[in-house]
């Protein structure tokens, strides 16, 4: 069912168009009488203060005054009248009929009563004994616009939509203006499907009124749904008064990546519906996609303090944190995230990347444990302990804890293919690559598997022209991947296209700057080509990207650099 089903029910509907009364149409009849005796006089200040609260929506406060209205003066039927439309809006569908009819019995030819009637026949879904009601309205006031809208909306609610339909577009014939007979209708098009007519109809109410609220909204969404969202934004952008379209045109501008557009409407938006929590958690959010930190963690802190178990928001402040480089603050805001809570899991993935990031191998496994004993569930967990563990070289305990994690997710692809690293770390190719192919097997489009085994391959000088297949199928996958760009270069290399091998290297050096193993490559093909300046260049980069954080690595490429430099030093004589 599509927004207007879910906004405005028939029921609902029928009922609001009912009562329109005026405070002067009931109550003048009733002071206007001569010689009224003492009881008379009692009903008639009661059923004025009644009508008061009527009027101000403090319906429980309104029957109290109005039963005593009634029980002074029973036989008034602007009392009875009064009192049903009261006991309607409690729900009271009963009682509301019992005066409804009274009040009807004393004089048959009140519009009002009659229209009350029906909306008590309707709300109890006799729909037929309502549409009676309309009818007999007709017959006192042929030219009221009321009632045909009304029994096309009750026939529409029976399920007659063709005749609900045919009735609206008889009131339009006669009404062109008639606003709400456009808006039912297109309801009514809506559950026969008909879109392009309710579309139609729902643009008609907005061009006869503005400010049509319900029209606009569901012209609005109507147009989200069906993609169109350009016209969605013209449709709410058209509304007058447009208070709180501006948080649905805000929303489609997101969608559509226009920011700046998007937290302008928002903060128009703030100033009507200051207490509005999720507009506000979005305003900040905008702050931080356009990087404005300063903005997005005041709003942040705000809605923190008002909101202390708002650990969305919490996560979000952290966040903050960690683009600026306030390592400490983001640590402790992310650790008071809720265990419990839904963010919980990301905000401790982000913690232990920032001890990564800050080579805090030791504070990292640590919190690991801690959070993998909390959340042993959590299958990313296994994961960050292992690789704090092979932070501090201790390999064979990081296997173990994917020995755990693997018992518990023995497909997981991630952890698969860390062990799999690790295996290759410590000499084990074979079992490294057998790890890789169970990945492949369960699924042949992972890119990261596909690029390990090719690479391998071209390592071992081992079928080179599988392991070129295998990396340009996870390039095809992830084209913009560094790894896989050096992968395919040294493949390349390992087979004599040196200048296509520089060509993918290159690249991998623009994607991947601070990649050492890159620049290696490089250095390495560079001084096959006796080329020593460029291999002595790219040698010296890749040590300088390894010497503080793998001794192994350096003292390779140490070597490699003392050989370029005996071979580049000028000949003696």
């Amino acid at each position: 069912m599509i927004y207007l089903k879910k906004s405005v029910s028939m029921r609902r509907a029928v009922y609001q168009v009912l009562v329109v009364v005026s405070f002067f149409a009931f109550a003048a009849p009733v002071l206007a009488k001569k010689g009224r005796n003492p009881a008379e006089q009692d009903s008639s200040l009661l059923y004025m203060k009644g009508r008061q609260f009527y009027l101000d929506g403090e319906f429980e406060k309104a029957a109290p005054l109005l039963e005593s209205a009634l029980k002074a003066d029973p036989e008034n039927p602007f009392v009875s009248h009064q009192l049903a439309e009261v006991y309607l809006r409690l729900n009271e569908v009963d009682k509301a009929a019992i005066l409804a009819e009274k009040a009807v019995a004393k004089d048959g030819n009140n519009v009002e009563y009659l229209a009350t009637l029906g909306g008590v026949y309707a709300t109890a879904k006799r729909f037929d004994e309502a549409k009676a009601q309309y009818k007999k309205i007709l017959e006192v006031e042929p030219t009221n616009r009321k009632a045909p809208l009304l029994i096309g909306i009750l026939e529409a609610e029976s399920g007659e939509f063709e005749a609900g339909a045919k009735t609206l577009s008889n009131a339009i014939d006669k009404n062109s203006d008639d606003v709400m007979a456009y808006f039912y209708r297109a309801k009514i098009y809506l559950e026969m499907e008909q879109i392009e007519k309710a579309k139609k109809d729902l643009a008609k109410c907005l061009d006869l009124r503005p400010s049509f609220v319900e029209a606009g909204t569901a012209l609005g969404l109507l147009q989200e749904r069906l993609g169109e969202k350009d016209a969605a934004i013209e449709t709410y952008s058209s509304i007058r008064g447009n208070g709180k379209f501006k948080k649905y045109l805000a929303q489609l501008f997101l969608q559509k990546n226009q920011f700046e557009k998007a937290l302008m409407e928002l903060l128009d938006y703030e100033r009507s519906e200051p207490d509005d929590y999720t507009a506000r958690v979005k305003i900040a959010l905008i702050f931080f996609e356009l990087k404005k930190y300063d903005q997005a963690l005041t709003r942040f802190t705000a809605i923190l303090k008002e909101q202390p178990e708002a650990d969305n928001v919490r996560f979000y402040l952290g966040a903050v944190y960690e683009e600026t480089r306030d390592y400490d603050k983001a640590v402790a805001t992310f650790q008071k995230v809720s265990p419990d809570s839904s963010f919980y899991k990301e905000a401790m993935l982000h913690t232990g990347y920032i001890f990564r990031k800050r080579g805090k191998a030791d504070e990292g496994l640590k919190f690991a444990n801690v959070a993998l004993k909390k959340s042993p569930e959590v299958v990313e967990f296994y994961d960050m302990q292992a690789s704090f563990l092979e932070a501090k070289g201790k390999y064979s305990d990081a296997l173990k804890s994917l020995d755990v994690g693997l018992k518990k997710f023995p497909e997981d692809e991630k952890l698969l293919y860390f062990q799999g690293a690790l295996y290759d770390k410590l000499g084990e190719r074979e079992r490294a690559l057998a790890n890789m192919e169970s990945i492949l097997k369960s699924n042949p489009s992972n890119a990261h598997a596909l690029n390990f085994v090719g690479y391998t391959y071209g390592e071992m000088g081992k079928d080179l022209d599988k392991a070129e297949q295998y990396i340009r199928k996870a390039l095809e996958l992830r084209p913009n991947d560094g790894f896989i760009e050096d992968s395919l270069g040294w493949v390349l290399f390992k087979k004599g296209k040196t200048s296509e091998a520089l060509e993918h290297l290159t690249r991998a050096m623009t994607l991947q700057p601070d990649e050492a193993v890159i620049y290696e490559h490089l250095g390495d093909i560079y001084s096959e080509q006796k080329k020593y300046a460029d291999a002595l260049k790219n040698y010296e980069k890749a040590y300088e990207l390894t010497h503080k954080k793998d001794a192994q690595s350096a003292k390779k490429i140490s070597e490699k650099l003392a050989k370029v430099k005996l071979e580049n030093k000028p000949a003696t004589h």
